[in-house]
């Protein structure tokens, strides 16, 4: 049995929040019990603020281990100068460093087929400097896959993506690649499966 965290607890939200945040609540639990108490019960004190702070250590080093917005900016103004091609060949880089070995796809809806094991993925940026994407190019690509048995794909663009296409890359285990992963990407960063 996995334990999950639901997405509207407390902690769930301050995850996804600045690390500070979570900082700031434990250090203010911190210091109004031992104000309350006059610093009588200071191990019962640090134990209530003690999932706080741990919360947002956990917090920072998850928000350290992303780009900065600025390097996401530099990355995506890097790309909006490459051609489609070349932006395949760095995202397939990640994936070749973990084992993955990469060929060129034949046909249309994606740039290459990226194989490990029995895991084949396809990998399309050939419309990542649309402005927004929709539904349209990814049924293209899990199109492509059926033909190939792929069991995951990969897309990249830089544009807005509608919420129905978000959803038809949940149902279809399709991973958006945008702006943030593919700073981390372009870093050798990435931590592949």
């Amino acid at each position: 049995m996995a334990l999950k965290m639901a997405k509207g607890s407390l902690f769930a939200v301050l995850l996804r929040s600045n690390w500070w945040y979570s900082v700031l609540i434990g250090l203010f639990i911190l210091l109004v019990s031992l104000a309350l108490t006059d610093a009588k019960y200071v191990v019962l004190s640090i134990t209530g603020s003690l999932p706080f702070l741990i919360i947002g250590a956990i917090a920072a080093y998850k928000q350290l281990q992303q780009p900065s917005q600025k390097r996401v900016l530099d990355v995506v103004q890097q790309a909006r100068e490459m051609p489609a091609g070349v932006i395949a060949e760095k995202v397939a880089a990640n994936y070749i460093k973990s084992g993955y070995e990469s060929s060129v796809f034949k046909g249309n809806g994606a740039d290459m087929v990226l194989t490990h094991g029995g895991r084949k993925l396809l990998l399309s940026s050939k419309r990542f400097k649309a402005a927004n994407t929709g539904t349209e190019p990814l049924k293209l690509l899990v199109a492509a896959g059926k033909n190939t048995e792929a069991t995951g794909f990969l897309y990249v663009t830089l544009g807005e993506v509608s919420d129905a296409a978000v959803k038809y890359a949940q149902e279809h285990s399709i991973e958006l690649i945008q702006s943030d992963r593919l700073a981390v990407l372009f870093d050798g960063k990435a931590k592949i499966s």
